[in-house]
């Protein structure tokens, strides 16, 4: 109980202004969702479009978007604090939780290393200073296995533990710590102050990045409600990956960048962290397969392996049936995501 609380105080906290334009709502009452985010930044950029074009609003919902990190952005789905996240659930769901992956974004990390302009190769951090999520966050993992596949003893690198991206993003460019793993936003931004994007973590690793997870008793309770959410969700997705212009647009909102041709190339390295399929929500077996094994991989190298209850089967992680059948109804409907263009409320 005190953990629930805990949860539900986190989420009250960190909600933030993301809310559908009260103009929306209309007469008839939205059911109010909220969906948990791991980081601000280009995450958000999904749920921006759903939002603004209407897309959850014709679904029934009023969508809260609440930023947290990582592995808070699980405990609140799991917690019920909230309905749905985007946190990145495996390591949760192989510790026993009982929840899926019901969309994903991606299937290559967005993580790049981003170093002191002083560091020209991998090799270099050795007895550097790096800043990391936490012991066991995803980026950390990510962070250890491209060590280890450019030859860098993990124990020779200094890892400093500061949580959310923005910190660790303010560290670096303090001059704090000596590198960080950040996605392409702020990497483009460190850019521009002279440090260095040193190496792209999907070069070496792959990685699939949940857009939806939920709990299973929200699936075993409110199909319908959740069939609803994946439908409206993978819109602003498909609009983001077909109509490049303007969800720039929304790329410089979220980023709060001015340039409108550095949104663009932002839009670029995004799209190209997705395959073909991952663009539609969904990933092959054996991607989520690799997945599964490179997360319960990490989690022993961190020394989480007693967090580990033991093997799980692909459905019972990921539930892809909502995503299928809304691409199918969205392609039935002939949905044209170029029909729509920004619009900032």
């Amino acid at each position: 109980m005190m953990r629930i609380e805990l949860a539900r105080a986190i989420v009250a906290a960190l909600l933030v202004s993301f809310v559908a334009p009260a103009e929306a709502r209309g007469a008839e009452a939205l059911k109010k969702i909220r969906i948990a985010s791991k980081a601000p930044g280009e995450s958000l950029v999904p749920y921006m479009i759903s939002q603004r074009l209407g897309f959850y609003r014709e679904e029934g919902f009023d969508v809260d978007v609440i930023v947290t990190r990582g592995t808070v952005t699980t405990q609140v789905v799991v917690s019920g604090a909230v309905d749905y996240g985007n946190g990145g659930s495996i390591p949760a769901i192989l510790g026993g939780a009982r929840m899926k992956i019901l969309q994903v974004s991606t299937d290559k990390p967005s993580q790049y290393l981003v170093v002191s302009p002083k560091i020209t190769s991998i090799k270099q951090l050795n007895g550097k200073t790096v800043a990391i999520s936490d012991a066991s966050g995803n980026s950390t993992l990510l962070f250890r296995e491209l060590l280890a596949k450019n030859g860098v003893a993990i124990d020779t690198v200094q890892m400093r533990a500061l949580g959310d991206p923005s910190v660790r993003f303010g560290a670096l460019l303090s001059g704090t710590v000596d590198a960080t793993m950040i996605t392409i936003g702020n990497a483009r931004i460190a850019q521009a102050k002279g440090f260095r994007i040193l190496a792209y973590s999907g070069d070496y690793v792959s990685a699939l990045s949940a857009n939806l997870e939920t709990s299973d008793d929200k699936i075993k309770t409110s199909p319908d409600e959740v069939y609803r959410v994946v439908k409206a969700t993978l819109k602003g997705q498909i609009f983001y990956h077909r109509n490049m212009n303007e969800a720039a647009k929304f790329v410089m909102e979220a980023l709060r960048i001015n340039d409108f041709n550095e949104a663009k190339e932002i839009w670029r390295e995004r799209d190209k962290q997705a395959s073909d399929l991952a663009k539609i929500g969904r990933a092959s077996e054996e991607v989520m397969t690799t997945n599964i094994e490179r997360v319960r991989e990490q989690m022993r190298a961190v020394g989480a392996t007693s967090r580990i209850k033991g093997p799980v089967t692909l459905d019972q992680v990921y539930d892809f049936s909502f995503v299928q059948r809304a691409y199918d109804d969205i392609r039935a409907s002939k949905w044209d995501p170029m029909r729509y263009e920004y619009s900032k409320r």
